[in-house]
Parts: structure tokens; sequence; C-alpha cells
């Protein structure tokens, strides 16, 4: 249990990794929705995109810092990273971080866009 402490950074990172391209794909619809022109939507699911792999990215780089417990071939020392071990990190970031980011922020910004037309639409018709 005294290596908990320690890891705690690391396994909020693994659990909370669908949160801020959520917060993104939520403040995105927002600021559509608040826009006077109106957007298509190819340029706003490319940034979104490119969002989406910088954080996967990012998210691996501060993984490999403190290398995480649950990665196959880590040790107890987190700031030493085998490459049996990188390459199970690499595994988790393209195979659940990756994917889950991007179902994240998609589902928040058509969510959240929805629910703005909505109100709009309610407040219209009021």
């Amino acid at each position: 249990m005294a290596l908990l402490p320690d890891r705690l950074p690391s396994l909020v990172l693994l659990a909370g990794f669908w949160v801020p391209p959520a917060v993104v794909g939520w403040a995105a619809a927002e600021v559509v929705h608040r826009s006077i022109t109106r957007w298509r939507a190819a340029p706003i699911y490319t940034v979104l995109g490119i969002f989406v792999v910088a954080w996967s990215a990012a998210w691996f780089f501060v993984n490999l810092g403190r290398m995480p417990p649950y990665i196959p071939g880590a040790t107890r020392d987190p700031t030493y990273a085998p490459s049996r071990a990188v390459a199970g990190l690499l595994v988790v970031a393209s195979a659940v971080v990756l994917p889950g980011s991007a179902i994240a922020c998609v589902l928040a910004f058509r969510g959240r866009g929805r629910s703005l037309r909505r109100a709009a639409a309610g407040r219209a018709s009021a």
C-alpha cells in the first residue's frame, strides 16, 4: 500500500483520460452554437481530431515519465521504463486512450449541440 500515493496520479490519468476530451467537445459545441457564422462540420471535427491525437500523445508521454504499475513489464521504480513496458504503454495509449478520447469528445460535442438546439427552439416557440 505504500506505493499507492506515488502511483495515484497515473491511476487518475488512466481512469479519467476521457474527461479532458469530453470537456473540449462540450466547449466546442458551446462555441459553435454561440457563433454568428455557420460552421461546417469538417473543420470542427478536424480540430477536435487534432486535439484528441495531441491529448493521446500527451497522455503517453506523461505516463512514460511515471511508468504506471498496471503496464506489463513495469518495474517498482516509476521513473524507469523498460522497452517492454514502453511497448505496453503504447498499446494502451493507442488501443484505449485514443479511441476512448475520440468517442468522449464526439459524444460530448453532439450531445451538447443537441441540447443547445432544443433549448433555442424552445425559447423561439415560447
